[in-house]
């Protein structure tokens, strides 16, 4: 009798585990493990086994936030004895339209048994989601040209992540910051190119929305010689491109997997703002930034961009 009033309270009770068979994953990557349940001091009923990705985002304030990614069903309505161990294996594809980790999110698998009469029993695993190739290769032809990332770049601030970069040679003096979102597609990355120019004291922001094939990605010299061009016929023509709208525009459609990169990327846009971030995240996370602003930036980019990470140094 003893044992079951303290398995109750978790005492002896029986406890979940799993182990992943690596910690660090890009987007869209397979994630493979094992999850093992220990039976307690006493034979329990067990509801179900569920496993959570979880994203928790660091405010301005240096709050921590979270929100639930996915849910993974692994079994349901069984019986553990006293001792007794069993095991599942675990499978999951990561999205491709999430931020990837950066120095204010980060990601967590949390292990849920839910135990009839008793108290559930929990397990975390951090893991680290990484750009895929692409990126990193559309990053590897920007550095060519010159461009060195930011320390804070690719923070998420619960609607985009941005990637944020400052020339040191040849475009030194001819732009201040190049900013970035983009979008991982299945033949390539579509991006949304910010450059800041300097004009009279001020800064002046032109975007482009630009695409690359995987072909197009995997020949760096040809991938640093679009580039040159594309960023120099900005240069060259900014009010061509002041006044931005996005080539696949649609009025009150918005599509998930479309708001900055995993980012990767970039975010979950819609539904991050309408279930967290209108709630108690929103002074934290936009304390500059009116609603107004941000509701006009969806409207804006519906269709376009759903969401320390290249040089290996981030912090997490």
């Amino acid at each position: 009798m003893l044992k079951k009033i303290f398995a109750k309270i978790g005492v002896g009770a029986a406890k979940v585990d799993l182990t992943l068979n690596e910690n660090t994953y890009k987007l869209g990557e397979h994630v493979e493990g094992k999850i093992k349940v220990q039976g307690g001091k006493i034979e329990q009923h067990i509801n179900f086994i569920n496993v959570e990705l979880w994203l928790e985002v660091r405010g301005r304030n240096g709050q921590f936030h979270t929100h639930k990614v996915a849910s993974i069903p692994i079994v349901s309505s069984f019986l553990i004895r006293e001792g007794e161990e069993k095991e599942w294996g675990f499978k999951y594809d990561l999205p491709m339209d999430i931020p990837i980790s950066a120095s204010n999110c980060s990601y967590f698998f949390q292990t849920h048994l839910d135990i009839e009469g008793g108290a559930d029993a929990k397990d975390r695993d951090d893991i680290r989601i990484k750009a895929p190739e692409t990126l990193y290769q559309f990053v590897e032809a920007l550095e060519s040209l010159g461009f060195r990332e930011k320390h804070h770049s690719g923070q998420f601030n619960g609607y985009k992540q941005e990637f944020e970069f400052f020339p040191t040679s040849q475009f030194q003096r001819r732009i201040r910051e190049l900013e970035f979102e983009v979008a991982v597609e299945d033949k390539g990355l579509r991006i949304l190119l910010e450059l800041d120019l300097p004009s009279f004291g001020r800064e002046r922001e032109i975007k482009r929305e630009i695409s690359f094939s995987t072909e197009e990605l995997s020949n760096n010299k040809k991938l640093q010689q679009s580039l040159h061009q594309i960023i120099e016929e900005m240069i060259d023509n900014p009010a061509s491109y002041e006044h931005f709208q996005p080539s696949h525009y649609q009025r009150g459609e918005y599509k998930r997997g479309m708001s900055g990169l995993g980012g990767a990327m970039g975010g979950f846009a819609a539904g991050m703002i309408g279930g967290m971030l209108l709630g108690e995240v929103m002074d934290d996370m936009f304390e500059d930034v009116a609603f107004d602003d941000i509701q006009e930036d969806l409207e804006g980019a519906d269709d376009l961009f759903d969401g320390d990470f290249f040089s290996g140094d981030d912090e997490w």
